[in-house]
């Protein structure tokens, strides 16, 4: 998600600000020009700057809880550039946090912002170490990490990279190998579906974010199939017919074989992934990558060099066309089946303990400036 008013372009700076103040929010508006109010202790303050994606959103109310456990007298500020319901409530579960929207990267936003907040150490999350920022800070002598982001070609910050092509990127900079969505994902959740949903069906197969119109074409050929007559098939997009899974959830009658659950809430990912005999990505979001991997099942993948996954991730490339085939293939050998499930299991644990390590050594590094 990229917002051409935060990057600092003078044109869509304006038209945004204008549209804030007319619909009410001018505290947005100012935050951009770098008008917050300063916290009442700035001592050792610790400024986590997110972009707009929900990913770092979520990860930067994680780092703060873990600081703040960590210090409970360290200053701690958050400022993102998309307001989230969810992650708002977490970030007002921690105490005594500010947390605000952030500023454009504009000269005068970037100055006020630093004289106002000062900070002693700055966590920048994705997008959000833009280049007056980045020359402002290394100007200051101000400290700073980019978590999920590409290297800064202007301040030498450390990184905490966790896709492939990022740490490519930061091969010849410090930098931790920091797959933190490891770390978000909820583990070791029970397979509840296989004795409710599925409990007079054989297998339960899971097609996570294909486009509605690739959806349907799917439901049709699956239904068509002769897995339809014994199995039930999930997908994240809606399609006619579908059963939503939200309102399933009511009763929670076991499902007919043959049926097609429209996965229509979040908060069933992690024990539908623990739950399938087999799960087909496309283009997931990361919350939903890890929320996958982290169930263990046998993962498919329609392009996986472009999931972009650290070392190497035990995924079979399949095509979507021959997914019903290759579905067939794993119920005729269960051995298969169980090895492929067994690599997925330890490819993640092997991540998460890399974003465990990565996280210690972050918090560490922030609390000792």
């Amino acid at each position: 998600m990229r917002d051409r008013a935060y990057e600092g372009r003078l044109l869509a700076g304006v038209a945004a600000d204008l549209r804030d103040r007319l619909t009410g929010q001018a505290a947005r508006a100012n935050a951009r020009l770098g008008l917050l109010r300063p916290p009442p202790a700035r001592g050792g303050l610790v400024w986590i700057k997110s972009d707009a994606r929900e990913g770092s959103g979520r990860l930067a109310a994680e780092i703060a809880r873990s600081l703040r456990e960590r210090r409970a007298d360290l200053p701690i500020v958050v400022t993102f550039e998309y307001e989230r319901t969810a992650i708002v409530a977490r970030l007002k579960a921690i105490a005594n946090l500010g947390f605000a929207y952030g500023p454009a990267d504009r000269r005068g936003a970037t100055r006020r912002i630093l004289e106002r907040l000062q900070p002693a150490y700055v966590v920048a999350l994705g997008e959000s170490m833009r280049p007056r920022l980045a020359t402002a800070l290394k100007a200051a002598g101000v400290p700073c990490c980019i978590v999920h982001g590409r290297p800064s070609a202007v301040c030498e910050c450390v990184g905490f990279a966790h896709t492939a092509s990022e740490l490519k990127a930061w091969r010849d900079r410090t930098h931790w190998e920091a797959p933190f969505g490891a770390l978000l994902a909820a583990a070791q959740v029970e397979p509840v579906f296989q004795g409710l949903a599925g409990a007079h069906a054989r297998a339960l197969f899971w097609v996570t974010d294909a486009p509605q119109a690739i959806a349907v074409r799917m439901a049709r050929a699956w239904q068509a199939s002769s897995g339809a007559a014994q199995d039930i098939l999930f997908l994240g997009s809606p399609v006619p017919g579908a059963t939503r899974l939200s309102a399933w959830n009511e009763d929670r009658r076991p499902l007919a074989p043959g049926s097609v659950v429209w996965v229509d809430e979040e908060r069933f990912w992690p024990a539908l992934a623990a739950s399938c005999t087999a799960i087909h990505l496309m283009t997931p979001s990361e919350p939903l990558l890890w929320a996958v991997l982290a169930g263990g099942r046998v993962t498919s993948a329609a392009h996986v060099a472009l999931l972009d996954l650290p070392g190497r991730p035990p995924l079979a490339e399949v095509d979507t066309n021959a997914l019903l085939t290759y579905w067939a293939e794993l119920l005729a050998n269960p051995d298969r089946a169980r090895a492929a499930a067994d690599g997925l299991r330890r490819y993640f644990w092997q991540q998460r303990r890399s974003a465990g390590n990565a996280a210690e050594s972050l918090v560490a590094q922030v609390c000792a400036c």
